[in-house]
């Protein structure tokens, strides 16, 4: 089950009446005072889903870049985290300048969720920011030629990595490629996030491609999920590694040569650290922020009623950039199919080559151009609804030079409908 509009907006509501109380800003207080410096210009955000690998790695990376130059210190106030989505070791890696402090304190980490600017409390400044409204700040400093600041890997963290890489068996300086599929077998009570999901049988192929090209792959994910069998031993499914730590998924994230991955958590960690990326099985999101030249190989989205494939102006014209879940695409007569796996080979080879040759790929810049007009086109429509404005989603990364669609997306029969 998800909460209805109507529902969030009555959490909200409670969580400024919370923000409001004196005894809720007491212990604000009395949870940041101790470790403030003096002299040192601090500012404290609240992290409200330190339970989701994602929010984990994306908010603090996004916050270095928008705040980094203007405090000495930035305070991470989250909840003491728990179950499969949480990785400690992710809050180790923002910087020096970073401090993180849990709370036992049921309320606090709540306040992420409410959205009111920087505000001055004298002692220090306090962000009270949504994840939405820190995704949609970043994406806009970066396409105005904002400066990107990236995490950076610990000692300790790049001592145990290597360690492991020492026990598989992988031959110093030989390149890996960090693989992320999500399937139902994480978070299985979110139903409606299945459209976001893949089958990484469907995968085997593009696995192959690397293996053959002298990379090693290293599945990222949960023991829950279809397990890797029948490959060779440059294949390794983390989860299932009898020395798996997760201190790993951030040791392999800094170090890949790059990532086959999907828009769920483990993403924004390599993005964190800025390793290269193709994002594979993906669907078109308004706050989905790739970094400049990752590769995007988005899904096919089809006529629940005759199956033909919608062409992207039709996407647009329907809104289903805005959607986030599975019943209201099929409430719009809208069925989403998976990357092929000849789809995935032929990426997985153009990532090889982009890799060994040091050359992004050259595409057709007609029908890229298309591409980001029909963006472009379609954000001044979110731009212009006060809705959006208000949830801070009125902003839509393809419209502006975030990642490339692959050449296959491209070139896709009737997607661009003008060639």
């Amino acid at each position: 089950m998800t909460a209805s509009p109507e529902e969030d907006e009555a959490l909200l509501e409670n969580l400024r009446a919370e923000f409001g109380k004196k005894e809720t800003m007491e212990k604000l207080f009395h949870t940041v005072i101790p470790h403030l410096e003096e002299g040192k210009r601090t500012l404290v955000y609240i992290l409200a889903q330190v339970d989701r690998i994602g929010h984990t790695a994306m908010e603090p990376f996004f916050l270095k870049t928008l705040f980094g130059p203007h405090y000495d210190r930035i305070i991470l106030i989250t909840g003491q985290g728990e179950g499969a989505g949480y990785n400690p070791f992710i809050l180790q890696c923002p910087g020096a300048e970073f401090v993180h402090v849990s709370t036992p304190d049921p309320v606090l980490p709540m306040l992420g969720f409410l959205d009111g600017g920087v505000l001055d409390l004298k002692l220090f400044h306090l962000c009270l920011a949504s994840p939405q409204r820190v995704v949609r700040d970043f994406g806009r400093h970066v396409t105005t030629g904002g400066e990107i600041r990236y995490f950076e890997l610990p000692e300790a963290i790049r001592v145990a990595g290597e360690a492991f890489l020492k026990e598989v068996g992988m031959p110093v300086e030989t390149p890996f490629v960090v693989l992320h599929a999500r399937d139902m077998s994480y978070l299985p009570e979110k139903a409606h996030h299945a459209f976001r999901c893949a089958d990484i049988r469907t995968y085997e192929e593009a696995i192959r491609r690397f293996v053959e090209a002298g990379y090693w792959v290293f599945r990222l994910g949960d023991k829950g999920g279809v397990p890797l069998e029948g490959y060779p031993e440059q294949v390794v499914d983390l989860p299932r590694h009898p020395f798996y730590s997760q201190a790993l998924d951030v040791f392999l994230s800094a170090r890949c040569a790059f990532a086959f991955n999907q828009a769920s958590g483990p993403e924004a960690l390599v993005r964190a650290f800025g390793r290269p990326a193709a994002t594979v099985n993906l669907v078109y999101e308004l706050l989905r922020l790739p970094m400049i030249n990752d590769l995007l190989l988005f899904k096919h989205y089809l006529s629940a009623r005759t199956g033909e494939i919608l062409s992207y102006a039709e996407i647009l014209e329907r809104g289903l950039p805005a959607i986030g879940k599975g019943e209201d695409f099929e409430a719009n007569g809208v069925s989403i199919r998976e990357n092929s796996a000849e789809e995935l080979a032929e990426l997985a080879e153009i990532m090889i080559e982009r890799d060994r040759s040091g050359a992004t790929v050259a595409p057709d810049a007609d029908r890229l151009a298309l591409f980001r007009t029909l963006g472009r086109n379609y954000e001044r429509t979110v731009l212009a609804d006060p809705a959006m404005q208000t949830d801070n989603q009125d902003f839509y990364a393809y419209a502006h030079d975030f990642g490339r669609p692959a050449p296959s997306v491209l070139h896709r029969k009737g997607f661009l409908d003008r060639f």
